[in-house]
């Protein structure tokens, strides 16, 4: 029975816890920190997922021009997009990644 009764207190830190974690309010984990947030982001991570990690674009920096070509290279490859979505995947990164002057 004491031991019981000792586990009491450690049974309601881990309610208390788990409960925050699981509630509606928590807020949802991002599972690409690196990608910053901005239009055609979830499409890029999407599309760009089926092949490669997303964050191998954290490691580039290009120009619009530049992106658009190394978009046109994955598409090529098997990239599965509209025109519409590859559009707003090069804009996407242009912006988030651009080239450094």
């Amino acid at each position: 029975m004491r031991i019981a009764a000792a586990l009491i207190p450690f049974a309601v830190a881990f309610v208390l816890t788990t409960a925050g974690a699981t509630s509606p309010s928590a807020g949802v984990q991002d599972n690409h920190p690196s990608l910053p947030a901005g239009e055609g982001r979830e499409v890029m991570i999407r599309v760009c997922s089926k092949c490669h990690a997303p964050e191998l674009a954290a490691d580039q920096q290009f120009d619009e021009a530049g992106w658009k070509e190394l978009v046109d290279q994955m598409a090529s490859k098997g990239a599965e997009a509209t025109e519409a979505e590859f559009d707003q995947i090069v804009h996407y990164l242009a912006a988030a990644f651009p080239a450094t002057k």
